[in-house]
């Protein structure tokens, strides 16, 4: 899948979850999920992978923070994740590369 295309798929599963409307068969058979318990409080937390779930990650409350750069400092929104995985699925090496790639792919954002 492209990554148009796993942009419009999760736009239209998350128009489905606000109108309740998303078919049971959407919410089963994932490989990661996703907890935004920094909604809620929070900042950090010690996800449970739940099986058939390989890993999870889980979003705490952003905040903005005083960060040193270049000599100044400036304030940055920054917001804290947790990844838990099944080390049966992946190692630890593989989980910090994806972590990576989200933390970068994050940073695009802006």
């Amino acid at each position: 899948m492209r990554a148009n295309q796993v942009r419009e798929s999760v736009n239209r599963l998350r128009q489905q979850v606000e109108k309740r409307s998303i078919a049971a068969s959407e919410l089963s058979g994932y490989t990661i999920s996703l907890s935004n318990f920094g909604m809620f409080a929070g900042r950090y937390a010690t996800p449970v992978v739940v099986p058939p779930c390989v890993a999870i990650m889980a979003a705490g409350r952003a905040r903005y923070q005083i960060t040193p750069v270049m000599g100044g400092v400036e304030t940055h929104k920054v917001m804290p994740l947790s990844l838990t995985f099944d080390h049966c699925a992946a190692t630890g090496g593989e989980a910090a590369r994806f972590l990576r790639a989200l933390l970068d792919d994050l940073a695009l954002a802006n």
